[in-house]
């Protein structure tokens, strides 16, 4: 077949079918290496369907017409990831020694409430009965003790509601997600020390540690986070910004990237703080 003697209508459809077989092609390596891909190096996407129904009635009619339109919207796993971090980062606080000229860093808290409610991990603080709380927007103020749960070895405290400097504190609660773990499902920890840092991975086990006669005792949420990028009261959050764990030395031990399921957060059998730290 000569080219040169194609009228114009055939060079279109020539033109078209080329194009239809290229993208076809395109298509089928596209799935074929995201097949092939490692499930470290594949991104999660999720496509949200949404509808749009118009009524149309026409001039003169009574009759409506209804029409349905889909739109497909791609979102993509890093900015599920960025929403969360952004909604959860400003419920975090750091803990200080109080009683010292030059404050040491003890480990991460999490606000529960608008009252200064905080949770973080027993064993950073010892046997102290207060702290200094640096809250997200860098304010600072005194906290004290209020319980603590000996089987999750979760510490709660309460911040006073004025900062060293004589302000009026200001707190931003976290959302808890309780009982939300799955295998498999991304998550992400929150920590560090003098900045925000992040570290996502996924749900590789949920541990359970109630014993037969027991009482029921939250479960371990296992991760493939490092340990390293892992603090003592740092967070898990899901990627809808709630926190479903927080790391204590009860997960430490054991567990190289794992958190204390967040029920243990809104645990109601805690043992009374002894006085004499206080």
């Amino acid at each position: 077949m000569d080219i040169e003697k194609l009228s114009k209508s055939q060079i279109i459809l020539l033109t078209l079918l080329v194009s239809f077989v290229t993208s076809i092609a395109t298509g089928i390596v596209t799935v074929s290496l995201m097949e092939q891909a490692p499930p470290s190096i594949a991104q999660s996407v999720n496509r949200i369907v949404e509808r749009t129904v118009e009524r149309v009635v026409p001039s003169g009619q009574s009759a409506a017409t209804v029409i349905t339109r889909e739109k497909t919207v791609v979102v993509r796993e890093s900015e599920l990831i960025s929403g969360a971090v952004e909604k959860a980062v400003p419920a975090l606080a750091r803990l200080y020694t109080s009683n010292s000229e030059t404050p040491v860093f003890l480990g991460i808290a999490v606000v529960l409430d608008a009252s200064g409610s905080m949770a973080s991990d027993s064993d950073s603080l010892g046997e102290r009965g207060d702290a200094m709380v640096e809250l997200d927007d860098g304010s600072r103020a005194r906290a004290f003790v209020t319980s603590r749960d000996n089987e999750s070895n979760v510490a709660f405290l309460q911040s006073a509601t004025t900062t060293t400097d004589g302000k009026s504190a200001s707190f931003k609660s976290a959302t808890i997600g309780v009982g939300d773990a799955r295998l498999g499902q991304t998550v992400i920890a929150l920590g560090g020390k003098t900045g925000n840092r992040i570290s996502n991975g996924i749900v590789t086990a949920i541990v359970s540690q109630t014993k037969p006669g027991s009482s029921s005792v939250p479960p371990i949420i296992e991760t493939n986070i490092s340990e390293d990028a892992i603090i003592a009261g740092g967070v898990l959050i899901n990627t809808d910004g709630e926190v479903i764990g927080i790391r204590t030395i009860s997960s430490r031990y054991g567990y190289a990237g794992g958190f204390v399921s967040a029920s243990a957060l809104v645990r109601q059998s805690i043992s009374p703080v002894d006085k004499a730290n206080q």
